[in-house]
């Protein structure tokens, strides 16, 4: 019996460069869960790159977490926590989850 061929060795695809996803670090009012009356609802959210060892995943691309704010009655509220979760990002994952349970404390605002 023969061998059969190895594959090459070395030469091999280079990883990628890491890239971000367009919207890290950037705060989004989205449509919530509509409230039992079936009034409509938003909430901020906002990607933040994680750290550390597992920064990466297997095909180079940064690694995110998405911290949400809570149901908001208004988009102006919605948009008022955006603007906190977006101060807290360029302090880190770990800042911007204490103003996201910051924020979750507030809850929803009579109508």
């Amino acid at each position: 019996r023969r061998r059969s061929p190895s594959p090459p060795r070395g030469g091999g695809l280079a990883k990628p460069a890491p890239t971000a996803p367009p919207e890290v670090g950037k705060a989004n009012v989205v449509h919530g869960t509509p409230l039992n009356t079936g009034d409509q609802t938003w909430q901020a959210e906002i990607l933040i790159p994680r750290g550390g060892p597992d920064s990466l995943n297997h095909s180079g691309q940064v690694r995110t977490i998405c911290f949400r704010g809570p149901s908001r009655t208004t988009e102006e509220q919605a948009e008022s926590d955006a603007k906190e979760l977006e101060r807290a990002a360029p302090d880190g994952p770990v800042a911007v989850r204490k103003a996201a349970m910051a924020l979750q404390r507030t809850k929803k605002a009579p109508a």
